[in-house]
C-alpha cells in the first residue's frame, strides 16, 4: 500500500476552477466622497511625583481625556497611601553595602 506522501505516486488530475472577473472600479465622478478619518489619539506622558508613576493620557478629537492608570486608580493610590504595583519596597531592610 503506497504512503500518502509517496513522491512516486501520481497526483490526481484536477481541472482548473473558473476565475471570476473582477468587478469594475467606479469612475471618479461616481465615487462617493470618503468621510475624513479621525487621526490617532493625541497621547502624552506625565510624571505623577506624589505617586512616582508615569501617567499616559489620551485625548480624543472632542477633547475628552482618558488615562492609564485611570483617574479612579490614581485616586485610590492617593487615598490609600499605598505604592502602586511594581513600585520598589520602601520599607524593610536596607540593601547590603557593596564590597
Amino acid at each position: 500500500m503506497p504512503h500518502a506522501l509517496d513522491p512516486t505516486t501520481p497526483l490526481p488530475s484536477v481541472s482548473p476552477r473558473p476565475v471570476a472577473e473582477p468587478a469594475p472600479l467606479p469612475s471618479a465622478p461616481e465615487a462617493a466622497p470618503q468621510a475624513a478619518l479621525p487621526g490617532p489619539p493625541a497621547m502624552s506622558l506625565r510624571l505623577d511625583p506624589a505617586l512616582g508613576l508615569v501617567v499616559i493620557e489620551f485625548r480624543d478629537q472632542a477633547g475628552h481625556v482618558e488615562s492609564l492608570p485611570t483617574q479612579r486608580e490614581l485616586e485610590a493610590y492617593r487615598r490609600g497611601g499605598a505604592a502602586p504595583p511594581g513600585a520598589p519596597d520602601t520599607g524593610g531592610m536596607a540593601a547590603p553595602a557593596p564590597g
